[in-house]
């Protein structure tokens, strides 16, 4: 697995305590994870798998002060390489606005074409959606064993489209087979999905109107094709 990486300087980073809690500690709601009893010790390490720099820039923003993060963009389902490179670009910037480390696997849309092969034909945020999830999360477990870091979670959980309990079902899978925890967030809680909107217009960062995959952008040129309809368009006009 290639990967690509970029580390801020020590100076950058600074150092950080904090209290250590374990995996089986976390709580779902971002911001509520770890308390300060009085002891100073390292902040847990957490590998954050990243979609798109928007998800990415609330939950760093969520968690930074909390945790040792580490950002590792692994998405296989992107297409076209432009819409890729696109996004990659702006979650590197993100990472680097907030002095966190990146790293990227190489981009291998072949494997995402194999995942789903016999799923095709069905509808977002059904099969397809969980095998891509596992496809992405299990090669983020597989990086984070591969570093030493104790547990990783997504930044997919802010989405509204993402199903929580299917990308639970995916990460601890993955988790499994590689030893490492999966961590239970669920950003969408305390209308994360929201501020993450308004954040990523703060810093101008470019948002994406399909989920990723050439499947997804297919049904969202249907979409669009409906709801500019000659027929449709008359009939707003009339207020129907």
């Amino acid at each position: 697995m290639e990967i690509h990486s970029r580390h801020p300087s020590p100076k950058e980073r600074g150092a950080f305590l904090f209290i250590i809690l374990p995996f089986s500690l976390w709580e779902k709601g971002p911001g509520e994870e770890v308390k300060s009893f009085g002891a100073t010790f390292m902040k847990p390490k957490l590998l954050l798998h990243i979609c798109c720099a928007p998800d990415e820039a609330w939950v760093v923003h969520t968690l930074n002060e909390t945790y040792e993060l580490r950002c590792f963009f692994c998405n296989p389902n992107i297409q076209p390489v432009e819409e890729y490179e696109k996004r990659l670009s702006e979650a590197h910037k993100t990472a680097a606005h907030f002095s966190v480390p990146f790293d990227a696997e190489a981009y291998d849309p072949a494997s995402w074409e194999t995942a789903v092969k016999d799923l095709t034909e069905t509808p977002e945020g059904g099969a397809r959606c969980e095998q891509c999830f596992l496809l992405r999360l299990r090669r983020t477990a597989q990086f984070c064993a591969s570093i030493h870091w104790p547990g990783f979670t997504t930044v997919m959980s802010i989405s509204p489209h993402k199903k929580i309990d299917m990308l639970n079902k995916a990460g601890n899978q993955a988790a499994g087979e590689f030893n490492v925890a999966y961590g239970l967030f669920n950003f969408k809680k305390n209308d994360g999905f929201v501020k993450s909107i308004r954040l990523s217009k703060d810093l101008g960062l470019y948002r994406q109107d399909y989920c990723g995959c050439r499947l997804s952008k297919a049904e969202r040129e249907e979409r669009k094709k409906r709801t500019s309809s000659p027929a449709l368009l008359l009939g707003k006009e009339k207020g129907d």
